[in-house]
């Protein structure tokens, strides 16, 4: 079959080809890779360091290929610039997975020494390339998909001095900046400086298209405080939503608070109309809670090295 694949173009309206793609291949996407409409504007909007190191960071981290009608049939990406990759295609053209991977091992060498890349328990055809391809797997992970058409779970009182809060009513980046610190980084110690430049820095996220401050929930505590938190990214498109950035400051865990985090934004989604919202849980005890907070369908997903 004749295909043609070039580098992203931002002048060519590629962010809005490739958003296109995923949303109205939602049900594909989802099923045979691990990307989503919230992954990818992340990719685009987000500011991290590796991503500074690049003068054009997408055109120098996403290929995309075309069919012989001039149709978009798939991309690779690498989601940091540092070798975590991702091939995403239409059904189709999932042949086209051996010769995209390795048009990324010949020129994306300097991305990384290893390649990595995650695939699901479905693309078994991919897995058997990847092993040829001296890849092994590495690790794996799970997704829980919540049917917010039916009933969840009762909310729960919070302890006393403590409330829901969003960022639409209480737009608190400071709070939050400190709570992520704390949460991810291991941060309890920031300068307001280097606060001020963080709120900024990765406040660019909320320029894309799909960040819904309604949705960005944080549990607050009495002296103003953010303890835990999370955030909704919308696929209004297909009706659903990721629920991301599941964080409990050092200080507040094992209370609850990030399951009232959760279950509150599920049931803000729910009330919006979405009707499914999925929830990626890495470690065990994060499993464990997603698994506890609702029934849902859980997916499994490998991640693969390059040896």
């Amino acid at each position: 079959m004749n295909t043609t694949h070039r580098s992203y173009n931002e002048e060519s309206g590629d962010f809005r080809r490739l958003a296109g793609f995923i949303m109205d291949n939602n049900e594909t996407i989802r099923a045979y890779s691990t990307w989503c409409i919230g992954r990818f504007v992340g990719w685009k909007y987000g500011l991290y360091d590796s991503k500074l190191v690049y003068p054009d960071f997408c055109g120098s981290n996403a290929h995309l290929w075309f069919d012989g009608f001039g149709r978009l049939a798939g991309f690779a990406i690498d989601e940091s610039g540092r070798a975590e990759v991702a091939i995403l295609t239409l059904p189709g053209y999932r042949f086209l997975f051996e010769e995209m991977l390795s048009w990324m091992q010949a020129n994306w060498r300097d991305h990384g020494d290893r390649l990595s890349i995650e695939v699901t328990a479905l693309q078994g055809m991919e897995q058997d390339v990847l092993q040829r391809h001296g890849f092994r797997r590495r690790s794996d992970f799970f997704r829980q998909a919540f049917d917010l058409t039916q009933a969840l779970p009762p909310r729960r009182d919070l302890e006393e001095g403590f409330t829901i809060v969003d960022m639409a009513t209480h737009p608190d980046y400071h709070a939050q900046r400190i709570l992520r610190d704390d949460a991810f980084g291991g941060r309890s110690a920031v300068s307001e400086q280097e606060l001020d430049r963080e709120v900024r820095f990765y406040g660019h996220d909320r320029e894309g298209p799909i960040y819904h401050p309604q949705t960005d929930i944080g549990v607050m505590a009495a002296d103003g405080r953010f303890v835990s938190g999370c955030e909704g990214l919308l696929d209004a498109h297909n009706a659903e939503a990721d629920v991301e950035i599941v964080c409990t400051h050092s200080a507040f865990r094992r209370r609850g608070f990030a399951r009232a985090a959760i279950l509150e934004c599920l049931y803000r989604l729910q009330e919006m109309g979405m009707r499914r919202a999925y929830i990626a849980g890495y470690s065990e005890a994060a499993i464990n809670l997603y698994a506890s907070i609702a029934e849902g369908e859980e997916a499994t997903f490998y991640v693969y090295e390059q040896s």
